[in-house]
């Protein structure tokens, strides 16, 4: 197994951290607190680099918010990291920790991956359905019950410290996955009106990401803390908390990497025919019903004993859709259409049939949803266009166009939509053209900056 050292320095370089601004900003240069930081890119950049430097960065304390999704009936728990500067310090992250998760990532592990989406999965497994020219084969469908909930932080630390031999890079990954843990000490002993200094801070820090309990309690008993209070945070130091946060950048990573095992023990020891995952959405197609239900039970058996997940109770193994033939030609219904038997598969968003691909129904109502609401307003946000326009793709490419030239394209105006987007993006662009100048001019703003810099309450 690869291991990865001098993670953390590459990240201290004005550049790498002005980029990683740039990055973060991306579709919310219209924010006032975006704006304001972006103005003045030099200052906060020194700012953020004395904060890595002296690993003094702590998460802050988020209230999360309820998502209920219409689509998929689901109501999903969304935490939203401040711009300044906790999701600078995710971009600065996955800017090094990318390349680890890439390296060795199985080739159709799909979702939250650059170039590998929705189109790229249809794509391939689209191909997989037909490479069966209408044999009989069989559809193992799963996916894992409330996978980012269910992360057990432990064992995805351990996996992390066995390919990263930067110490000060996994103390910031561990930082970022006991973020909720940490910010309630932190906003505790901040309500409370506690003063500790910049070592005990980067102390206590420390000892909660690496699950030194015994020593973050002698760091509250060294600052002062007792009775009631002493109690409280012992409480939350001692909890063991699981999941990686939804609405967090690192979280998909994370992700991704702790399945990455999963991914070449199904594909390498279980010897899978055809295997896809989306997130935490599983297909493996074979032509044997038995050796599908074989291959659940050990990948259930694996997931619980190495990664303390568990599969949801409504996995399936089914028979792919087919056509009813006769005398060697399809049996037709009452009203002209193909009998068929079997099952579709339900992936992705799509509707996998034996020889058709559609959009899944309720995405494609979401789709004239959004059309009507488009139709009704004066003004149209680029937000509002741009998902248009994405569903305009998923219409595009499969076999559910019909529906949108019927009920989707009287609604909208193409043009319109692209040039909304077209004009958001040329702003994009030239900022961050703008911000990139500036760095290769000699005139630099921010010389004059104050010298002594607060970081968390502390003067440095």
């Amino acid at each position: 197994m690869r291991s990865y050292n001098n993670l953390y320095e590459p990240m201290l370089k004005d550049d790498y951290i002005k980029q990683r601004f740039l990055d973060a900003s991306k579709k919310k240069k219209n924010r006032n607190d975006v704006r304001e930081v972006l103005d003045n890119l030099d200052e906060h950049t020194e700012l953020l680099k004395k904060m890595l430097i002296e690993e003094l960065f702590i998460p802050d304390y988020h209230k999360p918010s309820i998502i209920n999704e219409s689509s998929s009936k689901k109501t999903r728990r969304i935490l939203k990291p401040h711009y300044k500067y906790e999701q600078v310090i995710h971009h600065c992250v996955i800017g090094r920790f990318k390349p680890i998760v890439m390296n060795g990532l199985y080739e159709f592990s799909c979702g939250s991956i650059p170039d590998r989406g929705v189109h790229y999965g249809k794509k391939y497994m689209r191909k997989w359905l037909d490479s069966y020219d209408r044999k009989k084969f069989f559809v193992l469908k799963m996916d894992v019950h409330h996978f980012f909930e269910s992360i057990n932080r432990r064992i995805l630390k351990r996996k992390l410290k066995e390919v990263i031999r930067d110490k000060r890079f996994y103390r910031l990954l561990c930082i970022l996955i006991e973020h909720d843990k940490i910010a309630l000490v932190a906003k505790n002993l901040t309500d409370a009106g506690v003063e500790i200094n910049a070592e005990q801070t980067k102390r206590l820090v420390g000892c909660i990401a690496f699950d030194d309990i015994f020593g973050a309690l002698e760091v509250l008993k060294e600052i002062g803390i007792t009775g009631e209070m002493f109690g409280k945070l012992k409480i939350i130091i001692e909890q063991i908390r699981k999941g990686a946060p939804l609405g967090y950048f690192t979280s998909q990573w994370f992700g991704n990497f702790y399945l990455k095992a999963l991914d070449h023990y199904i594909k390498e020891e279980l010897h899978a025919e055809h295997y896809m995952r989306y997130m935490d959405d599983m297909v493996i197609l074979g032509k044997s019903k038995k050796k599908l239900h074989k291959m659940h039970r050990a990948i259930e058996i694996y997931l619980n004993d190495k990664l303390d997940l568990e599969i949801k109770e409504d996995w399936q193994v089914f028979r792919f859709e087919y056509p009813m033939m006769k005398d060697g030609k399809p049996v037709l219904d009452e009203k002209g259409k193909q009998v068929t038997k079997g099952r579709m598969l339900d992936f992705m968003g799509f509707q996998f049939h034996h020889d058709r691909t559609t959009i899944r129904k309720s995405n494609i109502e979401s789709a004239r949803r959004k059309a009507n609401h488009i139709s009704k307003q004066d003004k149209i946000s680029w937000y509002n266009a741009s998902v248009m326009l994405s569903y305009m793709g998923l219409f595009k490419y499969t076999d559910t166009y019909n529906y949108y030239i019927d009920y989707i394209k009287p609604k909208i105006n193409v043009k319109k939509l692209k040039k909304i987007v077209s004009k958001h993006s040329r702003k994009e662009n030239e900022h961050d053209r703008l911000e990139k100048g500036d760095r290769n001019t000699d005139g630099q703003t921010g010389r004059n900056r104050q010298d002594i810099i607060t970081i968390n309450g502390v003067s440095a």
